[in-house]
């Protein structure tokens, strides 16, 4: 009896899963098909930077950076864990 009841939790966990990952392909899906994002200032398409492995959004006419909820805490986080933070950091963001 008690294998019957760990097998509907196993099942139910495996449909559990199955929907996350199909929410998060579905999330995926929308992302390629949304268009870029604009820069508010200068209506520019935004560019996409890597820095300090958090991928950050920068206008490429004004300089402008535009950052996601959580990704300067991200950036803190990995800064305190790198001696020469300030190099990587204004060095990703002012390279041409």
């Amino acid at each position: 009896m008690n294998d019957s009841w760990e097998d509907r939790r196993r099942a139910q966990e495996e449909q559990y899963f199955e929907s996350q990952n199909k929410a998060a392909l579905a999330r995926l899906q929308q992302r390629k098909t949304t268009a870029t994002r604009a820069c508010p200032v200068e209506g520019q398409p935004l560019e996409q930077l890597t820095m300090m492995g958090v991928v950050i959004d920068r206008c490429p006419k004004c300089g402008g950076v535009w950052l996601d909820g959580g990704e300067l805490e991200q950036i803190i986080t990995s800064s305190k864990q790198s001696e020469h933070w300030s190099e990587k950091f204004f060095g990703t963001l002012f390279k041409k």
